[in-house]
């Protein structure tokens, strides 16, 4: 249980400087190449990368960097991530929802995921930002 709420707790500040700072942060400065790896370990079977890939399981996540949550197109998302989603994907809401999906939008279609391990994120961040 303890952990469970340092868990949000983390979560909860992340978001906060999400949308306090917004996109206007610059991203993580980790490894592409590694967080390629990483992409294709944890995320790859419900996600796409690359431009034009059709959505999976989960939307694609090509130009993820910057974009408003819940915007892309032809994917159907769950009216708790509609409703709830309202920020830019900054670095900190990318790693809030990486490592806590269910606890960022309780009832969001990602909330089975177990969340990208804290060591990782840098990589899987600098990845997903240099997909555009």
């Amino acid at each position: 249980m303890r952990q469970s709420l340092l868990a949000f707790t983390r979560v909860l500040a992340s978001l906060a400087a999400a949308m306090t700072f917004g996109a206007g942060l610059a991203f993580a400065a980790g490894d592409p190449a590694a967080g390629a790896a990483v992409f294709e370990r944890e995320c790859a079977l419900c996600h796409t990368i690359a431009k034009g890939d059709p959505n999976r399981f989960g939307p694609n996540l090509f130009g993820i960097a910057e974009r408003k949550a819940a915007t892309v197109p032809g994917y159907e998302y769950s009216p708790e991530f509609i409703t709830m989603a309202i920020w830019t994907w900054s670095p900190d809401a990318i790693a809030s929802f990486a490592i806590a999906p269910a606890l960022t939008i309780p009832g969001n279609r990602m909330s089975m995921f177990q969340g990208v391990p804290d060591s990782e994120l840098d990589d899987l961040i600098a990845y997903l930002a240099a997909q555009k």
